[in-house]
This record gives structure tokens, C-alpha cells and sequence, in this order.
């Protein structure tokens, strides 16, 4: 006699999750018009119902249920590709909206929230990425399909290490990242989420400075958004490739990047990135002593950086400019407003930075007693702070430089490149703010 067929087979029928032979010995009972299987039969029998089932009704039953599910399949995928299409806009809903939304809406809306946070509020960031990655959890595969869902999840988890990696929690950020390589394994691998992973991967690799890694990762999502014929998304990674190239140090060779980059770009898409990049390139351009061509790149595009780049921040670059051109006076007063400017904001790195350059300007004016008392003051700021030991060694050095004759000017720059190193060190203080440039608003 063929074996009777478990109850809940019809069901994974329907989901597709049976064998081959589960599948023909079903096909078998259905064509000889046999009830499904005598615990399906007994079921019936205990409501009073008929325990036949016609193949007419059977079929009507099967085909509503693959319509139910192929479209919860198609909104799972619709979902996904929503979620990366990236293009620098993202929208924030309140915590009352949240709250009515279930599912995919509510996992979108999360996801999109995380980014429209990344940063006004990082700490709000993170805990709208741990709601969606809890969200993302809860899909039930039945309901949209294995492969949308590991999609999904493979999305969510990558969010939620870049959400750490922003709050500077790199642990979790690799635990987090891990779970989403996980995911992706078991998903549908399309290139565009393979890329959006990459991408992310790989600012937490640049993070940790292991730039080769960054590097490759970056081709990758570059080769799927070519393939694609996206130029701006492209563009984007070729941006992000050339700040990697930056904290290099390769001025030179992140200026052409950039400007590749640039070139690629759809201002229509996001005009506040092609802001960004003109920022950035300007700031290469004054870093590689091409300060003339520097000056009047700022003067043309002052307006458009006006609503983007913090005041402070133009302030720090035309003061760079004005010291290259000998400009003393205001490259003075240029600094002196924008390491109060960061200093005000918290920004203890970028104004320490700046202040080096102000010690810089003091020692060519032979103004050491400005040096030493600057050197002072820095000394006991970052001693407040408990950051920067390092540089508390290289600034120490300088003030004895300063009192008993030395080269002040090499002590400088060699505390200038300690200070950017650590800068760029994944040990930052939980309240760091990034440093000159900022790096554009990618997806990221």
C-alpha cells in the first residue's frame, strides 16, 4: 500500500518545500481521485464534513493559495528594490505613524528613517536600524518566499553594522555585518544588493584602515552598477574610492578620482552630493599648494557650498588658502574663527587640527611664545579628554622645542600627521565629529 502523506503536506505543496517524491506521491493521490490522506479524511469525519475533495476544488484551492503567496513573493521583492534605490533622499516618519505600520511597510519605513538620521542623530539612527532589524527577523518565510526574505534580512543586518560603525561600536558593527553575509548566502544574490552590502562592508574595512580590502569591495559594487548602465550610482562608488585614496594620503590620485567621479553624477539625483564633491576637490586642490586656483574655485562656488559646508569648515579652508599666499593677517583670523568654530560644536580633532595649523603660522612669523601657550592649551584639553596620548607626547616635545631652541615647524607637522592618523583610527571618542573634508551624504 503507498504511504499515507503527513498532514501538513498540502500546505508545503503550496509553498514549495516538498521533495520530488513528496510531490509525485501527492500528484499520484490527486489523479486517482483519492481523498489527500486518511488524517485528512479523519479531520473531516470529526466536523460532520464530506471527506471528498473533487480535483476541481482542489485546484481552485492550490492555485488561490500560489496567488496569495506569489503576490506576498512580489511585494517582498518590490520592497527590497525600493530600499535600494538609493538616491540620497530618504523620508522620516514620526514615532505615531510607526507604530500603525506592520510588516514590510513598517521595515521600509524604519530602514528609510535610520538613514534620514545618519547625521543629525546617530544614536537614533542606530536604534531605528535595531527595530529593523528586528522587523526583518520576524518575516516569515512562508508568507513571501525564502530568497525575499534572506534578501531582506542580508539589507536589514547591513544597515545595522553601518549604524554602529557611525556610533563607533565596531564590534557589533562586525557581528552585525557577518549576520548579513550570512543572509546573503542564502538569498537571491542580486547585484544590486550584493553591491549596497559591499559598499557598506567596505567603509567599515576603511574604518579599521584596511584599505586593500575597502578597495576591492569597492570595484565590485562600481563592476555591478557599469554592468547596469547606472552611471550616478558608479559615480557614487568612485567618490567614496576616492576619500578612501584620501586617507591614503594620495592627494594627487584622489583628486582625479574625484573629478572621474564628479563627472559621472546626476545633479538631478542629488544636487547636495555634486556640492560635496566640488568641496571636496577645492580642499585637494589648496592640499596639493595649488592655492591661487584653490581661492578662486571658493570664490566661484561660495554660494552653492554656503548651505551645505559648515561655516567653520569655509572658514578653516580660505584660512589654509590665505596662509599659502602669505596672506598672514587673515589667515589668522580665518583659523582663529574656525577652531572656535568646531570647538564650539565639539569637534575636539578638527580644532586641534586647525590650531596646529595657526602654531604653523605663528612659527614662520618667528611669534614662539603664541606657540607655546597654543601647545599649552592643547596639552590640557586633550588631558581633559583622555584622548590623544600620542599627540600629548608630540605636544610636549613642541613646547620644549619652543623654550630651548628646535625645529618647531617639523615638530608641527609631524604632530599634525600623529593627530590625522589617530583621527582616522577606529578608537575615536563616542562624541567625534568628523574632520575636514566631510565625506559626502552617500548611502551610507
Amino acid at each position: 500500500m503507498t504511504e499515507d502523506v503527513a498532514p501538513a503536506d498540502p500546505e508545503r505543496l503550496v509553498h514549495d518545500a516538498l521533495s520530488v517524491q513528496e510531490k509525485q506521491r501527492l500528484l499520484a493521490y490527486e489523479s486517482s481521485e483519492q481523498p489527500l490522506c486518511r488524517h485528512t479524511s479523519a479531520r473531516h469525519a470529526r466536523h460532520g464534513a464530506s471527506p471528498e475533495v473533487t480535483v476541481e476544488e482542489y485546484d481552485v484551492a492550490v492555485k488561490t493559495a500560489l496567488s496569495t503567496s506569489s503576490n506576498a513573493r512580489q511585494e517582498a521583492d518590490d520592497a527590497l528594490a525600493l530600499l535600494l534605490a538609493v538616491d540620497g533622499r530618504a523620508s522620516r516618519l514620526s514615532a505615531s505613524e510607526l507604530a500603525v505600520l506592520h510588516g514590510l511597510p513598517r521595515l521600509r519605513a524604519l530602514l528609510e528613517t535610520s538613514r534620514a538620521l545618519r547625521f543629525e542623530d546617530p544614536q537614533a539612527m542606530l536604534r531605528f536600524a535595531k527595530l529593523a532589524r528586528f522587523t526583518a527577523d520576524r518575516l516569515r518565510m512562508r508568507d513571501f518566499g525564502r530568497q525575499p526574505v534572506a534578501d531582506l534580512r542580508a539589507l536589514a543586518w547591513a544597515e545595522l553594522a553601518n549604524a554602529y560603525r557611525v556610533c563607533n561600536e565596531l564590534g557589533r558593527a562586525d557581528h552585525a555585518m557577518n549576520r548579513s553575509v550570512y543572509w546573503c548566502q542564502r538569498g537571491s544574490q542580486t547585484g544590486l544588493l550584493l553591491a549596497r552590502v559591499a559598499d557598506l562592508l567596505s567603509d567599515l574595512l576603511c574604518y579599521q584602515r584596511r584599505f586593500p580590502e575597502g578597495r576591492e569591495l569597492l570595484a565590485l559594487a562600481y563592476r555591478v552598477h557599469a554592468e547596469m548602465e547606472n552611471r550616478h550610482r558608479a559615480g557614487r562608488v568612485v567618490i567614496k574610492l576616492a576619500h578612501l585614496t584620501m586617507a591614503e594620503g594620495d592627494h594627487r590620485k584622489a583628486l582625479v578620482l574625484m573629478r572621474q567621479g564628479f563627472d559621472l553624477l546626476d545633479p538631478n539625483q542629488e544636487p547636495q552630493l555634486v556640492v560635496q564633491t566640488l568641496w571636496s576637490m577645492v580642499w585637494l586642490v589648496a592640499q596639493l599648494g595649488r592655492f591661487r586656483s584653490a581661492r578662486l574655485l571658493l570664490w566661484r562656488g561660495r554660494i552653492l557650498f554656503a548651505g551645505i559646508v559648515e561655516p567653520h569648515r569655509l572658514r578653516w579652508l580660505e584660512g589654509t588658502i590665505h596662509a599659502g599666499l602669505a596672506d598672514f593677517s587673515r589667515a589668522e583670523a580665518a583659523f582663529q574663527q574656525a577652531r572656535a568654530g568646531f570647538a564650539e560644536n565639539g569637534q575636539v580633532y578638527p580644532a586641534a587640527l586647525v590650531g596646529l595649523d595657526l602654531a604653523a603660522l605663528w612659527a614662520r612669523q618667528g611669534r614662539v611664545k603664541a606657540v607655546f601657550a597654543l601647545a599649552e592649551e592643547m596639552i590640557v584639553t586633550f588631558r581633559a579628554l583622555r584622548i590623544a596620548r600620542e599627540a600629548v607626547a608630540a605636544l610636549l616635545i613642541l613646547k620644549r622645542a619652543c623654550q630651548n631652541g628646535g625645529q618647531i615647524l617639523e615638530l608641527i607637522e609631524i604632530t599634525v600627521d600623529l593627530l590625522r592618523s589617530l583621527e582616522r583610527q577606529p578608537a575615536r571618542p563616542s562624541s567625534y565629529s568628523g574632520s575636514m573634508p566631510p565625506a559626502p551624504s552617500l548611502s551610507s
